[in-house]
């Protein structure tokens, strides 16, 4: 019995031992993974070098990382909001959750990094070979000063699953793909052939950001000149990008905002990365344009950079125009959108005028307020009206729209006036850095919401040049000083206006329309003149003033509306610009480049003697309204300023018009007839 129960003993003892050598092995094989059941994705930002230098055959088992910056880089760091898909092994279509596949994005096992845990995707369902891939038109990560991801390493990931190490299967592996941040770069200034110079009086531009420099990255936020440029000059620009290197962009778009003082010449033309005309699509209006790379474009710009940056030049030019005010620069403002997302564009609605008119009216924000807001004030707004012509749209007119202090809510409305009534229009929006919707059109309204596009980031807006004119005021007078009580104001004066040798040539859209107003009021003065003296004082001379006075107002708007370009020719140039003193003897010149010029008198008021010869006048900035040193503008008041007064001599014969001059030409000769005979009869009586 005794041996019995030692034998049972031993073997109890012996199959301890067994058990204790088997059951570790037991737990391990029950322990050990059959499959991959969740893969992380860790979006990882290194600096470009650090990037450049990363080692991708460094070993790494799968597992997470415990610490990145010891892993990578000093300068890693971990990053939300990047949107990454699965895919199948060739990249054809997308993968969901059960290990099926469609071409629906939305469907795919996917989503954004989330900060501190990235993202987690449910791969207990999938075996085999897939490639997860980054999707830049679903990912909204910006860096701190707007950058999108750039260059990348890891990207798209190849993976097989069960994922499995030298240990095995893993069961929750860990992905590191990597990525640079960059943001393109953008200069804008006048072209090196511009050939202008800058105007005094107003802010130097910083240095080495001054005229005929053209673009240069280093000066985005430098001051640029202001330039002097009469009406009609052609003042030509440039403008440069930087795309970085490995950069992928879904959207490019240059939006160019004119001041109404300037006319865009639609003569862009873009080089750099191999780009024609066909690779980009350009909305063009008179007040600028807005140019999109279209896909072949995007394509050519994505296939270049994988080689090292590259630059894209922009280059058109714009002209001068009526519209530009006196010693106020005309700006041309350029900014750059650029993302990883197609930007959607909304179709303009269509209506007709009520009493010939389209009112323009904006909203804010995704509650359509009317309030401009603290960050929509540096908003450059511009409207272009369309009109329906059979099955396409003709541009009629277009107007840049900036924030005014003066009527802050009424800064970006608009109304279009003398339309036809029955005509079909549409009024299109170029705005940088906003959603735009044209929410209505109805009863001659049209209502464009603008809400800031904060999905995206925010435009690239450099520091642009300006250019700028300016004018002169006179007044004509009889030969007394400005404080003289018996000070006369002339009217019917005519003068040209010279510089050196040449004569002021004003082209002009409507010379018809220019012509009849300048005969008007000719007429107006003729019949002035014509009057009797006694009757240039009474009510008769008051009514002839005052129409005088319509018509050269009238004859200022003609001018004005129709003059597309200065020029300087000859005297008996058809279009030789000639300026009329009226009733109050005031006339002016405007839209003349800074600079010395002459008054040359071609007709002098009626009864007095003409000048002896060129009154000498400078245009620089502040001259058009000038100080009190100067006579007056207005007989009634300072409101428009200050003149430059010119003095006539009466001749010795009043000439004041009519039949009262005759007669006393008429007694004056016979006066002298009789002295003459008086002194003969004196002599023979001797």
């Amino acid at each position: 019995m005794q041996k019995m129960l030692n034998k049972l003993a031993s073997f109890v003892i012996a199959l301890t031992m067994v058990l204790g050598v088997i059951a570790p092995s037991v737990s391990r094989a029950a322990d050990e993974a059959t499959q991959t059941d969740t893969v992380t994705l860790h979006k990882i930002l290194m600096s470009k070098d650090a990037l450049k230098k990363h080692d991708v055959n460094k070993e790494y088992d799968g597992k997470q990382i415990q610490n990145i910056q010891d892993f990578f880089d000093a300068t890693a760091k971990e990053i939300p909001n990047v949107y990454f898909a699965v895919k199948n092994a060739d990249g054809t279509k997308y993968v969901k959750e059960d290990g099926t596949e469609t071409d629906n994005i939305d469907e795919a096992l996917g989503g954004l990094t989330v900060e501190g845990k990235g993202l987690v995707l449910n791969t207990s369902k999938l075996k085999g070979t897939y490639q997860i891939v980054e999707v830049r038109e679903k990912t909204t990560y910006k860096g701190d000063d707007q950058e999108l991801l750039a260059g990348q390493k890891a990207v798209p990931i190849n993976i097989t699953l069960p994922l499995v190490n030298n240990n095995g299967i893993v069961k929750d592996a860990h992905v590191y793909p990597k990525n640079t941040q960059e943001k393109p770069r953008i200069d804008k200034n006048f072209a090196t052939d511009a050939g202008l110079v800058e105007a005094e009086g107003f802010d130097p531009a910083d240095a080495g950001a001054g005229v005929n420099v053209g673009a240069n990255y280093d000066n985005y936020q430098k001051k640029k000149a202001t330039a002097k440029a009469e009406i009609g000059k052609d003042v030509k620009y440039e403008v440069k990008t930087e795309i970085p290197e490995l950069a992928r962009y879904k959207s490019l778009v240059w939006n160019d905002a004119m001041t109404d003082g300037l006319t865009y010449n639609k003569d862009l033309v873009i080089t750099g990365a191999g780009l024609t005309a066909d690779d980009y699509e350009v909305f063009a209006d008179d007040r600028g344009f807005e140019v999109k790379l279209k896909e072949t474009g995007l394509n050519k710009v994505e296939e270049a950079a994988k080689t090292g940056v590259v630059e894209l030049t922009l280059k058109y030019s714009a002209k001068v125009n009526s519209n530009s005010v006196v010693d106020m620069p005309e700006k041309n403002d350029i900014s750059l959108e650029y993302s990883n997302k197609e930007k959607p564009k909304p179709e303009p609605k269509e209506g007709t005028p009520v009493d010939k008119k389209i009112e323009v009216k904006k909203t804010w924000g995704a509650d359509g307020h009317n309030k401009v807001t603290e960050e929509d004030k540096d908003a450059v707004v511009v409207y272009t009206l369309q009109k329906k012509n059979g099955e396409n749209w003709e541009n009629v007119e277009s107007v840049t729209k900036k924030y005014d202090a003066k009527n802050p809510d009424n800064s970006y409305n608009h109304t279009f006036e003398n339309l036809e009534e029955k005509g079909i229009y549409r009024v299109v929006e170029r705005v940088s850095g906003y959603k735009k919707e044209n929410t209505t059109f109805e009863n001659g309204v049209t209502t464009y919401k603008n809400e800031k596009d904060n999905d995206n980031p925010k435009p690239l807006n450099p520091t642009e040049p300006a250019v700028v004119n300016g004018g002169r005021k006179f007044v004509k007078t009889n030969n007394e000083e400005k404080d003289s009580n018996k000070l006369e104001r002339l009217t019917g004066a005519t003068f040209y206006i010279k510089n050196g040798d040449q004569y002021l040539i004003a082209s002009k859209k409507d010379e018809a329309a220019v012509k009849t107003a300048k005969k008007e009021l000719d007429d107006a003065v003729a019949a002035y003149n014509n009057l009797k003296a006694e009757q240039q004082e009474g009510e008769e001379g008051t009514k002839a003033k005052e129409l005088i006075n319509a018509k050269q107002e009238a004859y200022n708007k003609a001018f004005i509306k129709n003059a597309t370009g200065y020029t300087w020719g000859a005297k008996d140039d058809a279009n030789v610009v000639l300026v009329t003193s009226d009733a109050e003897g005031r006339f002016e010149i405007s839209g003349l480049a800074y600079g010395k010029y002459e008054l040359e008198e071609k007709d002098a008021p009626n009864g007095y003697a003409p000048l002896n010869g060129p009154v000498e006048f400078t245009v620089s900035k502040g001259s058009y309204v000038s100080t009190d040193a100067e006579l007056q503008y207005n007989k009634a008041n300072a409101d428009k300023g200050y003149g430059l007064q010119i003095k006539n001599k009466k001749v010795s014969i009043p000439q004041t018009g009519g039949i009262g001059s005759i007669i006393f030409v008429v007694a004056g000769l016979m006066i002298m007839g009789l002295a003459a005979y008086k002194m003969k009869a004196n002599k023979e009586q001797a």
